[in-house]
């Protein structure tokens, strides 16, 4: 059942990488795994809208990780509120504005283009004022995930069922103790699918991208080990 409560994903994966029996577990690939889990249980997570100020450089600015869409794009040649609406554009001819200039020109053609997470404009200078959706996220960047019981522990037995796949096939791990978590998984799993699914493809398809460039692009010395495992991040909506 969906409470409208959260739970960042750094608790959970901090959670999992204490487990003795996958002491040897590395950041990157319980990130992957934790993706996978995401994505095989359709998993609808909360979004927000923002709005960030972007400086381009040679037409080009990174988008946010965590963009779902965009809801609108305003340029400007100063770091400054509003600004000109820009469209999107099938093709781009990148025209550069005067540099003497204060303030936009309302007859330049301002159009942009999105590919790899990457904004591509008609303007080479300046900067855009992004409006956006985006997945929610804690203060380190993690995405926030439905603090749904059956959810979270699903999601700790699949990253360590997908762990000790590699043990048991050469043996170092007994039939018993992978069987286990194996059941384990698979219950839970079953629990958080009946209870919350994305209904959307094409939404799915756009979350889970945004959810890989979040993960596995956060530097886990700069903050998981760091940050968590002091006390669990839980926020209400």
């Amino acid at each position: 059942m969906m409470t409208g409560r959260t739970v960042s994903v750094g608790n959970i994966l901090w959670k999992v990488l204490k487990q003795p029996i996958v002491q040897d577990l590395k950041y990157e690939d319980a990130a992957e795994y934790a993706i996978e889990y995401l994505r095989l249980i359709g998993a609808a997570l909360s979004f927000e809208d923002k709005v960030t100020r972007i400086k381009l450089n040679s037409y080009k600015a990174p988008l946010p990780p965590n963009i779902i869409n965009i809801r609108g794009i305003e340029y400007s040649d100063c770091e400054c509120d509003g600004g000109i609406a820009m469209r999107y554009a099938s093709n781009i001819y990148h025209t550069d504005i005067e540099n003497d200039r204060n303030c936009a020109d309302s007859t330049q053609e301002y159009t942009y283009i999105t590919q790899n997470n990457v904004l591509t404009t008609s303007m080479k200078d300046g900067w855009v004022n992004v409006s956006y959706s985006a997945i929610s996220t804690d203060d380190f960047g993690y995405p926030l995930i439905p603090d749904n019981e059956s959810f979270k522990v699903g999601l700790e037995y699949y990253i360590i069922h997908r762990t000790l796949e590699g043990l048991w096939s050469m043996g170092k791990i007994t039939d018993k103790v992978f069987q286990y978590y194996e059941q384990k998984r698979h219950y839970y799993s079953a629990q958080a699918t009946n209870s919350m699914t994305i209904k959307n493809m094409d939404q799915m398809e756009t979350m889970f991208n945004a959810l890989n460039r979040m993960i596995v692009d956060v530097n886990p010395h700069q903050t998981f080990y760091k940050n968590f495992g002091v006390k669990e991040i839980i926020k209400r909506h």
